[in-house]
């Protein structure tokens, strides 16, 4: 009988434990030199366990992105489906993205990792153009309803929520580039006055 038909929620809770151990390792050693051992040695698991899950490094690889992007994805749904003005959603959606150093760091730097793999392959590729995808629909929303209230000038939404996601990614990019020169504070300052001259009348 398999871990799964025994307790689901316990099968779920290692599945978890192995793809939060494999964002670690990839975190601290690089994309490639991630292997099952050594996320079975962080998660205090066992290898039959983790095969059970995931039979293959890319399969491991996979539900770690998969989790990565859910987890970003759930807390900009919170946001944009949020209180108040779009004004004022957009404006936390910024603050999110430029959260805090060390958070910033850990996300881009797996997400860069994760993006060579998107480029080669075509499942990696298929869940961040998805993710990617939710992005645009979640901004353009936020948006036309901007735009409706008057908030916005009248932009065109799905050009304008590209241009919000090309430039929060870019920000981001330069700071951790330059790290440790400039604080992530003022590119998000940046960010923001960029946006404002954009979006605002």
């Amino acid at each position: 009988m398999s871990p799964r038909r025994k307790d689901p929620e316990l099968a779920d809770r290692r599945r978890e434990a192995l793809v939060k151990a494999g964002y670690a390792e990839i975190l601290e050693k690089g994309i490639q030199a991630v292997t099952i051992d050594s996320v079975v040695a962080r998660a205090g698991s066992s290898k039959g366990g983790a095969l059970y899950y995931f039979h293959t490094k890319d399969d491991l690889l996979y539900g770690v992105l998969e989790w990565l992007l859910a987890e970003m994805a759930r807390a900009l749904d919170e946001i944009a489906e949020g209180g108040g003005s779009a004004r004022a959603r957009l404006a936390a959606e910024l603050q999110m993205l430029f959260h805090s150093a060390e958070v910033n760091r850990k996300f881009y730097l797996v997400l860069f990792d994760f993006l060579a793999l998107a480029e080669r392959g075509e499942r990696f590729r298929e869940l961040v153009s998805g993710f990617f995808r939710g992005c645009l629909r979640r901004d353009m929303r936020v948006v036309e309803e901007g735009v409706k209230r008057g908030e916005f000038r009248r932009v065109e939404p799905e050009t304008a929520a590209a241009t919000i996601r090309a430039l929060a990614d870019g920000f981001c990019l330069q700071w951790l580039i330059n790290a440790g020169e400039t604080p992530i504070e003022a590119y998000r300052d940046r960010c923001r006055a960029v946006l404002g001259t954009f979006l605002l009348r």
